[in-house]
């Protein structure tokens, strides 16, 4: 959220009558926007769209401050469609509907009662100061878990008082309570912050009278807020708290998670190098919902904040590494940790300098401690194969990964996430990625003979006292990434003419 754009908002509510218009916005607060391009009237709109949703997400809801910025064109003297979209997914109506009946002028005045009451001015207008905990607030209730549970993943109609009523109580029961617990976890926590908004509703489909389908909103099963450091805003990644009503979970779940959807700022590599570095102690934790409602605020915000303490350094070796920073070994013991190949490879084969000196080799010692290596990363990179294949619930072709007799052509039989065999060759090393391999003449081949099912696993970086590796993978036309050069000569004495 932007806090400049926020504290100016406020300041325009004290004013009697005060509206902005979004021009004002981007000139007063110093943005980098140009409202005459459309990208840059969509950023503007995200940047007042989360200084309301900030707002709607304390305890209880406050007004929505983009309601007093407009458009300065007299011919379109309104909010624009963006506020509307956001009131929507807040919950205070269809965009629609509230846009015909100028809700947004209605709610602009609110504003201006809220900021103009010096008290509320003086609590909330600086940020932190509205973190402070409300004295007496219930605990979840069995009724409320149990119509929570009722109404997941329910198509919502706007125009349905049942719906509507229905998800009022939630906001005001279960998402409120949630947040509340989040504030409790971040007094108790230097240099935290809390992202609790209250979005009650995900995108869902409807199916229409003639069997098609429609998109919409449904009643989301879960209530998860978030928590992070305050030097950690941006990079999403997380520690989440919250109800999930799914039938498999039916719990009060606690774990660092990663923003996945689309508008995370992750990569999908970095997406899924955060998920497979999260330890399995902090992947999903949770309480039943039986067992929940013998919890007090105080017990279960004890468990949250010592779940944050216990794995602080995890999360914050995570965040390090997703965002460029080295993977310390000792955190991650039998890991593999998948890598882009890299970029800045060789342009053209190094020339060899030959000196012809002698030197005593231990041929023998040298392809045992080669072996052991090569053995090594084959066993790591098998269970990483495993690891991924029952992540995709591809059980029975989990069961089948193993490592191949020597000759094969190949090192380890997989298989791929749709279920195809998948061929691997694995290359291990202690150096860096840049260090060189071989391959034999009939890996090759083989290579040549499979090119859709073959891989390269190039293992880098391998420290065998944690069992730690880096990779990246080769595929497809393997041979046109790679400078190759032969390096021996298979001999036979030629027949006399």
């Amino acid at each position: 959220m932007n806090e400049t754009v926020r504290t100016y908002l406020i300041e325009a509510a004290r004013q009697k009558g005060k509206f902005v218009f979004y021009s004002d916005v981007v000139k007063d607060c110093g943005l980098d926007i140009d409202t005459n391009t459309e990208y840059g009237r969509k950023k503007l709109s995200i940047i007042l769209g989360e200084v309301s949703e900030y707002e709607n997400s304390q305890v209880p809801p406050r007004p929505l401050l983009s309601s007093l910025a407009i458009y300065k064109d007299q011919n379109r003297n309104d909010h624009g469609d963006g506020f509307y979209k956001v009131a929507d997914k807040l919950g205070k109506g269809n965009a629609k509907k509230l846009k015909d009946e100028l809700y947004g002028f209605s709610e602009a005045e609110e504003c201006r009662k809220f900021w103009q009451q010096d008290g509320n001015y003086n609590k909330f207008a600086v940020l932190g100061n509205d973190l402070v905990v409300a004295d007496k607030v219930d605990f979840f209730t069995q009724d409320e878990i149990d119509f929570f549970k009722l109404w997941q993943y329910k198509v919502y109609d706007p125009d349905d008082n049942e719906h509507v009523a229905a998800k009022n109580y939630l906001m005001e029961t279960v998402w409120d309570k949630t947040i509340y617990l989040g504030k409790r976890i971040v007094e108790q926590l230097d240099g935290f912050q809390l992202d609790g908004r209250k979005y009650w509703s995900q995108r869902g489909w409807k199916e229409q009278e003639d069997g098609t389908h429609t998109q919409a909103a449904i009643f989301k099963p879960y209530t998860w807020i978030k928590v992070y450091r305050d030097t950690d805003r941006g990079k999403d990644i997380y520690f989440t708290f919250g109800l999930d009503a799914y039938p498999d979970a039916e719990a009060f779940v606690y774990k660092i998670d990663c923003q996945k959807t689309r508008d995370t700022k992750l990569s999908q590599a970095q997406i899924e190098l955060c998920q497979f570095l999260i330890p399995t102690s902090s992947k999903w934790m949770e309480i039943a919902f039986e067992e929940l409602i013998h919890e007090d605020w105080e017990s279960l915000t004890a468990i949250c904040v010592k779940f944050i303490n216990d794995h602080l350094t995890h999360y914050d070796t995570i965040i390090d590494a997703v965002w460029g920073g080295a993977i310390p070994p000792v955190l991650f013991k039998n890991k593999l940790i998948k890598k882009d190949k890299p970029k800045d490879g060789y342009e053209a084969m190094p020339e060899t300098k030959k000196d012809f000196k002698g030197a005593d080799v231990d041929f023998e010692g040298k392809a045992k401690e080669k072996k052991d290596l090569g053995d090594k990363g084959e066993a790591l990179v098998k269970q990483r194969e495993i690891e991924f294949l029952q992540s995709k619930n591809l059980h029975d072709q989990a069961g089948l990964v193993e490592i191949v007799q020597d000759g094969k052509g190949y090192d380890i039989l997989s298989f791929d996430e749709y279920g195809n065999e998948k061929y691997i060759e694995v290359k291990t090393t202690t150096g860096n990625e840049y260090v060189p391999f071989y391959l034999s003449e009939n890996e090759v081949d083989f290579m040549r003979l499979h090119l859709n099912r073959y891989c390269i696993y190039r293992v880098y970086n391998y420290d065998e006292s944690n069992n730690f590796g880096e990779f990246f993978e080769l595929v497809s036309d393997i041979e046109s990434q790679l400078l190759m050069k032969p390096i021996q000569y298979k001999v036979l004495i030629k027949k006399e003419a």
